[in-house]
């Protein structure tokens, strides 16, 4: 599952929207998944901005673009455009790719495994970026707070289960309080993003 709030409810727990596979198969071009990556961990962006990030022409970015509002997965943040320039924002919250209609179809699974495949490739780059200059871009509160880890366990599937409905729980529940909290200058805010993997090694 794709699961992330940024720039639609906060931290509110929705119901994960089902994809049907034509939007999927739409989804799935490698382009159109980073611009959804850059649009969720990044926040509203332009067809400009997002060439320079992505390092594709306006014009990919901007026919890419339609694409995505055409299956709904993008709109249009009207209060952040001009005459110039439109800008565009992540539309839907969590965006779920395995499920029994899509894993019944040959097509469903192959859509699936591109989405997700690049998807955590980007994860993984945000995550290497990180490693590689957090200590030189960030503060030492902001450090202190960071944590990057990885822990193997033997565990029943009920109870891998219920480990990661619990932390999804539990992200859910503090990204909403800090969406309610009053900023405060003395503690430094950042744009993160959670990354959790659990799952079978043997």
């Amino acid at each position: 599952m794709i699961d992330a709030a940024v720039d639609g409810s906060g931290g509110a727990s929705k119901a994960p929207v089902a994809v049907e596979l034509e939007a999927l198969k739409a989804l799935a071009h490698p382009l159109r998944v980073r611009i959804l990556h850059v649009l969720t961990t990044r926040g509203p962006q332009t067809s400009s901005s997002l060439a320079v990030e992505l390092g594709e022409s306006t014009g990919s970015t901007s026919y890419h673009l339609r694409q995505l509002e055409a299956k709904g997965f993008i709109a249009e943040d009207a209060s952040l455009g001009t005459a110039r320039e439109r800008w565009w924002r992540r539309a839907v919250d969590l965006v779920q790719l395995r499920t029994k209609d899509l894993a019944d179809q040959p097509e469903g699974r192959t859509a699936s495994a591109a989405v997700l495949g690049v998807w955590t490739q980007h994860d993984g780059e945000l995550l290497r970026t990180f490693i590689a200059t957090g200590e030189e871009r960030y503060d030492e509160p902001t450090l202190a707070a960071a944590r990057v880890s990885s822990r193997a366990a033997t565990m029943p599937a009920s109870e891998l289960r219920r480990l990661t409905r619990d932390v999804h729980q539990l992200v859910q529940e503090r990204v909403a309080a800090a969406e309610r909290a009053q900023p405060d200058g003395a503690d430094p805010t950042h744009r993160i993003q959670i990354q959790f993997n659990a799952f079978p090694i043997d």
